[in-house]
This record gives C-alpha cells, sequence and structure tokens, in this order.
C-alpha cells in the first residue's frame, strides 16, 4: 500500500441505496451513439476480384530456388568453403599446407549457420574438415 491516499472516494457500501434525484430535476438523456449513415459503405460496392491479389506477381520457380541458394551459399560460408578448398587443393599443387586455414573456415562455417545460413555453413564446415585431414598428411603428422 502507498502513502498517499486515494484521490478519490470510496464507493457506497452495498446496502444503501442511491440518493433520489432533488425535485423537479430532470434525468440525464440516455447516450444513443451516432446515427448510421445515408449512403451506402464504399467496400461493398465493389465487385470482387477473382485475379490474383494486388501486388502479387508470379514468380519463376527455377529462379526463386537458384537465388536462396546462392543466398545459402554467400557471405561467411562462401568464404568458409573457399578456405577449405584452399586448404585441400593447395598442397597437392604445391609443398605448401595451410595448418590454419581450416580452422578459420570452421569458425566461418558457424558464424555462417549462426546468421541463418545453413546450408553454406555445413557445407563449409565439411569441406573444411577434409582440409583439415589433408593438411594434417601434408605436415607428417598422421600418415607417416
Amino acid at each position: 500500500m502507498s502513502d498517499n491516499p486515494p484521490t478519490y472516494l470510496p464507493p457506497p457500501p452495498s446496502g444503501i441505496p442511491a440518493p433520489a434525484p432533488p425535485p423537479g430535476a430532470t434525468p440525464p438523456p440516455i447516450y444513443q451513439g451516432p446515427a448510421a449513415p445515408d449512403y451506402v459503405q464504399p467496400y461493398t460496392q465493389q465487385q470482387p476480384y477473382v485475379g490474383q491479389p494486388y501486388g502479387a506477381q508470379p514468380m519463376a520457380v527455377g529462379g526463386a530456388m537458384a537465388g536462396g541458394l546462392l543466398y545459402q551459399l554467400g557471405g561467411p560460408g562462401g568464404w568458409s568453403i573457399v578456405f577449405g578448398l584452399a586448404a585441400i587443393i593447395v598442397p597437392f599443387a604445391t609443398n605448401y599446407y595451410f595448418p590454419i586455414l581450416p580452422i578459420a573456415g570452421i569458425l566461418g562455417a558457424f558464424r555462417a549457420i549462426q546468421r541463418g545460413r545453413l546450408i553454406g555453413g555445413v557445407i563449409g564446415i565439411g569441406v573444411n574438415l577434409i582440409g583439415g585431414l589433408v593438411s594434417l598428411f601434408a605436415s607428417g603428422l598422421i600418415g607417416r
């Protein structure tokens, strides 16, 4: 309870009737709300449209699927895949190997998954795991 007294009066007890109006006073009029308009509402005069809703455009299914897949493979997921492919291809093409590149690729793949690019992230994790194994074989830590 608050220390401030209430600014309103409590309701009268239920056993006491309401006070009678003074003699000669007229009761207030009963509120009936606004009157209905005399005209028909505009939306009832329109004919129903049987075609596509306004603004809906037909969409090519192949284009939408390709665009969604390219979105999934872009951003951090795409960089993760590139890092994994570099970790796989470079040891076969040269005498160099990149032991840190698959780790950076896996971190990028997790970042892609957190940002809603699941397909790119999962592919990135798989490619970077293979790239990590290739780097371990190229370094001589396993396989000799």
